[in-house]
Order: structure tokens, then sequence, then C-alpha cells
């Protein structure tokens, strides 16, 4: 019996020493999973919209969204300009299915929180970079539906939604001569860029929409301030007035003839028309567009106008 017992305990003494042996020379145990690095901080919305403007080529394909598509679109900009934050996962959900990236982000210029939505530039479905402010409900729709084409159009309107918390900016998604000119938002009536505008209008939110024009279209003056028709609103005048004061020569499409650029054929003009809502039409030469320091000059005179008030 002890002889047992004494080859029993060299046996355990064995499996002890290999046991060690192994731990010591064989393979080393598994470290820990290393937790997934942070997600980039998104790129500032100049960089993002000028990028995306840049991008944008006549020659690119356009198609309009389908039946489908169209109600998805609907619901997701609903649910943006709609209620508190609580709608902006859904409505990120929707806009993922349309072929937009989404990003969140806080805008270094400005400090607010803003989430951005862009498809991309010459894609299969090129239908639009979408901003929205967070730092309050949206008041004010600041589209842009000729980028890379009415030059500077863009900066003009991201400099306005920068000094206005609580505005979503639209821009189009392809070039206007895009498509064979399908792909026009300004005179697209089965677009994205017109279904969002109609969801401004159906919400009673403010819209502005910013145009270029070349001075020998109507000389003699800077800005054509309308809303596609023939009459004028307290937001028109307001506007108009703003203009003058800050020095800018601005024609007044409900007393004057302005060259054919009131935006009479403005569908979304059309669209605010029919919901009684408020829509600017800035018409704006190029000898303002293409100076920074006049750009901004007519961004602080377009909120001394108060847009967001009716």
């Amino acid at each position: 019996m002890p002889r047992i017992s004494t080859r029993r305990n060299g046996l355990l003494a064995c499996c002890a020493a290999l046991s060690l042996w192994l731990v010591a020379c064989g393979e080393p145990p598994d470290e820990p999973t290393a937790a997934p690095p942070a997600p980039a901080a998104p790129a500032a919305p100049d960089t993002v919209v000028t990028d995306f403007v840049s991008r944008l080529k006549p020659t690119d394909p356009y198609r309009d969204p389908d039946p489908t598509e169209r109600q998805t679109a609907r619901r997701a900009v609903t649910l943006l300009v709609t209620g508190d934050q609580s709608g902006l996962p859904e409505a990120s959900g929707l806009l993922a299915k349309l072929g937009f990236t989404a990003s969140r982000g806080r805008d270094p210029q400005t400090g607010r929180d803003y989430a951005l939505f862009v498809t991309g530039a010459g894609a299969e479905r090129p239908w639009g970079l979408i901003m929205v402010d967070l730092s309050q409900p949206v008041r004010l729709a600041v589209e842009v539906p000729h980028p890379n084409s009415d030059l500077h159009t863009e900066d003009i309107g991201l400099r306005l939604f920068r000094a206005t918390p609580g505005s979503i900016m639209l821009v189009a998604g392809a070039h206007r001569r895009a498509g064979d000119g399908r792909a026009d938002a300004a005179h697209n009536s089965q677009g994205l860029f017109q279904l969002a505008s109609e969801r401004f209008a159906r919400n009673r939110i403010n819209q502005i929409q910013l145009h270029g024009f070349a001075e020998q279209s109507l000389p003699g003056e800077e800005m054509v301030v309308s809303n596609g028709q023939k009459r004028s609103t307290p937001a028109l005048r307001r506007t108009a007035d703003a203009l003058d004061t800050a020095g800018f020569v601005a024609c007044r499409a409900w007393t004057s003839r302005c060259g054919e650029l009131e935006g009479t054929t403005n569908t979304q003009a059309e669209a605010a028309r029919k919901q009684g809502a408020v829509f600017v039409h800035l018409e704006i030469t190029w000898a303002v567009r293409r100076a920074e320091d006049r750009r901004a000059d007519l961004v602080a005179a377009l909120v001394a106008a108060d847009l967001p008030r009716r």
C-alpha cells in the first residue's frame, strides 16, 4: 500500500509539472478581445457640403423615386420636421433604405448638434443632402435646388442654416442638367426634393429657396424676391426691406417685372401656394455670389428679415 501511494503521488507531481511547462512553454493564453475603435468624428458640415456639391456633374444619371421609395421618403421627412428628436432613429433607418448615409455631429462653428443625411453623387439614387439642426424644433427650410450650377448658393445656404437655429437644409442630389434635364429639382414634381418641400409646406415650415442669375439677365439688379406669384406676403416684404437696408438692389416681383426670374414655374412654390405656406424664392446675381464678403452680408440681411416668422 505505501508503494502504491508513492507512485500516485509521483504521478500527480508529474502532471502538475507538465501543466506548468505547458503554460510556460506552450501557446500563450488568449488575450481579452480589444474593444472596437470609436467611430471617427464626422467631417465639418462645410467640408461635407462642399465636397458633395463639387462632385455633381451634368452628365450624371438620374431617376425619380418609385412609389414605394416616395412613401418611405415622405415618412422620413415628416419624422425629421415634427416634434422632438424621438423620431430621428426611425427617420435615419428609413433614409438608409433610400441610399442615404447618416451621421451626427456638433458643428464646430456654432456648437450646435446636427444630423446629416447624404446620398452619393452620381449614384443610382442621387437624391440629395439633408441636414437638420437639432438644437430646437425645425422652423425654417433652406433649399438649394441647383448645386454646382447656381454657384455658391450652397455656401449661402449653409451660412443661413448656421445663422438660424432650428433650420433644415435641403440640397438637390444631382446637377440640374443630369438625366437629360430631368434632375432639375425646381421644375421636377416627382423628385425627392419636391416631396420634401411639400412636407415642409404641409407642416407650416417657412421655406427660402436660393437661385442664381447672370448680370445680363437683369442688368442693374442684384436680387429678385418673389414667391412664384405676382403678389406679396409679409415674409417677402420683410426680405426685400432687409436687403434694401443692407445696401442690395432688389427687384420686387409683386411690383415690377424682374426679367422672368420670378419663379412662376417653380414646382415647390406652387405646392407651397396650395398649402398656404410661406415660400421665398430668391434669385442672386453672380456679382454677389462670387464675393465671400457679399455672401456674408446677404446672409446677415436674411437673418434680419426673420424668415421663420410668417
